[in-house]
């Protein structure tokens, strides 16, 4: 009477590797250096360099119109310049003694007050301009053109891309395994944590953190993946996590050795994933079950799944 077929049973052949744990978040690629710019006054707005638009320091990107001010600075200039008249042509007379060296001077205070006047006038139409605070990208305006902004309203961001990062809400829980400097990776590319705030933030109930990225790639406003590194072992022993049996509630193996089954049990360590560490029980080299556990017993014989081998059998 033939033998029945031996189980067959999938293996991996322990290895040490480096091994790390990571915690796996969302983050937002923002610009470092923005500046949000807001109306200092009432008016419509007139708008010079458009959103998108590369722009230098100084330049000027907007501004409000308000005929009332623009006006007001008109009749400043022209009160000043009445003012300024009236007094060079009393220091003229007064050297003649046509008239007191008093009304000289109220003369003068007048076009001293004149010109502080004038000033504040062009102080507050100045105001109304939106010049770029440094070199970058012009933003989306928070109105259209011709539209009324009002004093106090948001009117335009400008940002710097060539210098991005990615802020990331980070569960306060991990503050014991994650700190400042601690491995991120973002979009494949190794970085640190550049900033964490140890303090739990109020509308999020998380811990706000960024990391300095170099993407020139990256949309400024993008959601992408984030891997905090919270834990690393060097040279460890890892395994597939499927690989682990509960005997007794503890965790154990099974092995092939001479092509017979091994129960051993083990002591693990960090988890990523689908693997797992192995701090005490295993050896490198030896052949951990990943599949095919069921209905093993110690001193059992099986057979090792090759897949080239098995493929050929079963198509003969």
């Amino acid at each position: 009477m033939p033998l029945p077929p031996k189980k067959m049973v999938e293996v991996e052949k322990i290895t040490r590797q480096d091994f790390q744990q990571t915690i796996d978040l969302l983050g937002t690629v923002n610009p470092k250096h923005t500046a949000v710019m807001t109306a200092n006054g009432t008016g419509i707005l007139d708008i010079f360099i458009p959103s998108g638009e590369k722009t230098k320091k100084g330049t000027l990107l907007a501004k409000i119109i308000n005929p009332e001010l623009e006006n007001h600075v008109m009749l400043s200039q022209k009160a000043e310049q009445l003012a300024k008249s009236q007094y060079e042509r009393l220091t003229l007379l007064v050297k003649k003694g046509f008239v007191s060296p008093r009304e000289v001077e109220e003369k003068k205070q007048i076009w001293i007050q004149a010109q502080k006047e004038l000033s504040r006038a062009k102080i507050e139409a100045e105001n109304l301009k939106f010049y770029a605070p440094f070199d970058g990208i012009v933003g989306a305006y928070k109105k259209r053109e011709g539209a009324l902004v009002s004093s106090g309203e948001p009117v335009v961001t400008i940002y710097d891309p060539s210098s991005l990062v990615v802020d990331v809400d980070i569960p306060c829980s991990n503050l014991d395994s994650i700190h400042e400097g601690s491995i991120a990776y973002v979009l494949g590319k190794r970085y640190r944590l550049t900033h964490l705030q140890k303090m739990l933030d109020e509308s999020t109930h998380m811990c706000p953190g960024d990391i300095e990225i170099d993407c020139n790639a990256c949309l400024v406003g993008n959601t992408v993946r984030v891997q905090l590194v919270s834990a690393e072992r060097k040279n460890a022993l890892v395994i597939p996590f499927q690989a682990l049996v509960l005997k007794d509630s503890k965790p154990h193996v099974y092995l092939v050795e001479e092509g017979k089954i091994v129960l051993k049990p083990v002591k693990t360590g960090l988890r990523q994933k689908e693997q797992i560490e192995i701090l005490q029980g295993l050896q490198p080299g030896q052949k951990v079950v990943s599949k095919g556990q069921e209905q093993l017993h110690p001193g059992m014989e099986v057979s090792i799944y090759q897949p080239e081998t098995y493929s050929q059998t079963t198509q003969s």
